[in-house]
Formats: C-alpha cells, structure tokens, sequence
C-alpha cells in the first residue's frame, strides 16, 4: 500500500492541463455547430477545426470558403485573430467571457458575442464562455441570450447524466 505522502509527492509531477490544452464536449460543441450554420448560412462541410494538442493553425490547409469553428487556446486568442483577419479566413470561436475583449488590435474587427454559458471543459475547469466572430461585419458586440439558453440546457444535461453514472 502506498503512503499517502508518496501520491502527494507523485501527483506533483503529473503535467495539469489548461483550457488550453481541453476540447470542449462533443455535444456542446454540436448544439453552437448547429446554431452557427443555421445564423450564418453555412454548412457543416465548411467548417474546420484546426486546434488541436500538437496542431499547428498557422500551417493548417483552410480550404476556399471555410469557417473555423473551434475552441482554440484561449492564451493566444487575440494573435490567433489577427492572423485569420489578415488571411480573410472567417471564424467563430470559443472566447473566455472575461477577456473577449482583451484584444488591443482587434476589438473593433469582430463582434463579440457575449453569452452566460459555463462550460466544463476536459479537464473539469469550469469557463464562463463567449464567443468572437468576424461574419456580423456590422457589429462589436452583441448579446446572444439564444445562444447562451442552447449552451446552458446541454451543460445541464451533460451534468444530469454524470450525476446519474455516479455510484451509489
């Protein structure tokens, strides 16, 4: 049997993941899949997700009218913007509500549409989470309370679930 000072001292070692390093859940991505082809006029065959652990956005084949749709790492978001505006490659992604705005270069090139969802990503973290755009040329922000209300009812059915699978 192992001392529990020995798995304190072990689990220092274990490399702890980041909403950087998180996907976001398959069903929750799904349900802004869905609400962004229907809002944009896009279809699921547009869009591409170039964030991935050891990928490489920079190096990633965008084909001609592609969307990328993903939840890229949140501590580079502002560069990952600027690059995709300076390309002309459209994009809806995942933002941290609490910077979406942090992007001193890039504030007013996209909007920003800010929900109340909390999304538990891989790793447990628990994010309020908004969304940035460069398809509503005409706006820098937005609410999005429709967007917000899909998110959230997916989160809680996830949660209901996991509840559920609990041992008794």
């Amino acid at each position: 049997m192992k001392s529990k000072n020995y798995e304190e001292f072990v689990e220092k070692f274990i490399s702890k993941k980041t909403t950087d390093d998180c996907y976001t859940p398959p069903e929750i991505y799904e349900a802004v899949r869905d609400w962004v082809c229907n809002r944009y006029g896009i279809t699921p065959d547009q869009i591409v997700r170039p964030f991935w652990p050891g990928g490489d956005y920079k190096s990633y084949e965008y084909p001609e009218n592609s969307v990328v749709l993903d939840n890229p790492p949140f501590s580079i978001l502002s560069r990952i913007c600027e690059y995709y505006l300076d390309r002309g490659i459209r994009f809806f992604l995942f933002a941290p509500s609490l910077t979406a705005f942090s992007g001193i270069h890039i504030w007013d090139k996209i909007n920003h549409l800010i929900c109340d969802c909390n999304i538990i990503y891989e790793n447990g973290a628990v994010v309020r989470t908004s969304f940035i755009t460069n398809m509503d040329k005409d706006m820098i922000a937005q609410t999005c309370p429709e967007l917000s209300r899909i998110v959230n009812e997916v989160s809680r059915t996830l949660k209901e679930k996991e509840v559920k699978q609990l041992p008794a």
